[in-house]
């Protein structure tokens, strides 16, 4: 959840010149230009992460999420413009969005409608327009990103409500529920599943496909790999999870499908699924359990593992090939089951 974070301090030359504690080493089996940006990216993590601070109330978190809109939101935005893409701020169904749009984007009536990650405490759409503008150009498509309240300001049911909000919009402005993808990343991406499976209980037609890009898609921290890699992830930090997982929905609530949708039933209908993430993250557990479940009730899950790359490795690794590989995949696992109406 700290990606973002890491590429605004990486501007600094001298981030460039320091190497990585051991345990948050590089694997030689990462492409050339990958490790280039996650050795001194690991490294900051690992200065980061001695701090015994955490946030816990609400004051904390509105805080730090201030700060950290301040410091990121205008570099993103102009990252995004230089990627070629328009950034228009509006609103849907009462919800702030904000729309990336390809310069050379060829009105259509699909749309793809992004989530942002951040452990639901941390970041905006404005400051997380990276991963957005990878996949416009990949795909072609428009991508509204939901800038949907962050918590503890606001709960889980607030914040799924707000998505159901938005994709209420899409289909009042007369995109067809086939002609809609829906993807994430981080807490983004269990906010996906999650909000598609309160989408299918409120009886509304279902988006055309999924995407979920190292979902946070269990936040009470269960899983094999939460015990084998949580000491060791160069980018996630189990206090800081735990703390926003407080934050987002109380004990009693966190397995409910809306917020940890590895909990669902999928023997009832579910759209198409991609689910992507890095071997060298915590959340490998999570991205396994939630594409099994989606297997083991009968739907089409598609599961895409990428070895040595860290939690959303695309946020950090714009230009690596194996950021490349996944966006483009992901783009054709849209394109290939999205209703492309005319």
């Amino acid at each position: 959840m700290k990606a973002a974070l890491l590429l605004a301090m990486l501007a600094s030359p001298a981030f460039g010149q320091q190497s990585a504690p051991a345990r948050y080493e590089v694997p030689p089996t990462v492409s050339k230009e990958a490790a280039a940006v996650l050795g001194p990216a690991y490294a900051v993590n690992a200065e980061q992460q001695k701090s015994d601070w955490v946030p816990k109330t609400r004051e904390e978190w509105t805080a730090l999420a201030e700060a950290l809109a301040k410091g990121m939101e205008p570099a993103s935005v102009q990252h995004a413009q230089a990627f070629g893409m328009k950034v228009t701020e509006a609103k849907l169904g009462g919800v702030p969005v904000v729309r990336v749009t390809p310069q050379k984007y060829t009105p259509s009536k699909r749309v793809l409608l992004y989530l942002h990650g951040g452990g639901y405490t941390l970041f905006s759409a404005k400051g997380t327009l990276g991963v957005p503008s990878l996949m416009a150009k990949a795909s072609g498509l428009e991508i509204v990103s939901v800038d949907y309240t962050l918590a503890p300001r606001g709960d889980w049911r607030r914040i799924t409500g707000e998505v159901v909000s938005v994709y209420k919009a899409l289909l009042d402005e007369g995109h067809p529920a086939g002609a809609i993808g829906v993807f994430g990343d981080s807490a983004g991406g269990g906010l996906a599943a999650g909000a598609v499976l309160r989408m299918r209980d409120e009886n509304l037609a279902l988006p055309g496909a999924v995407y979920l890009l190292s979902p946070w898609s269990d936040i009470t921290a269960t899983g094999d790999t939460y015990a084998t890699l949580g000491q060791s992830d160069p980018v996630l930090d189990l206090r800081i999870l735990a703390s926003a997982a407080k934050a987002y929905a109380a004990p009693e609530d966190q397995k409910n499908p809306y917020v940890s949708p590895v909990y669902g039933d999928y023997s009832k209908p579910f759209p198409p699924t991609l689910v992507q993430a890095g071997t060298h993250e915590m959340f490998v557990s999570n991205a396994v359990r939630q594409y099994q479940a989606i297997l083991g009730g009968g739907g089409e899950a598609v599961l895409d593992l990428y070895e040595g790359m860290p939690h959303v490795f695309p946020a950090m690794a714009p230009t690596a090939p194996e950021t490349l590989t996944a966006i483009s995949r992901a783009a054709a696992f849209f394109l290939r089951r999205l209703e492309n109406p005319q």
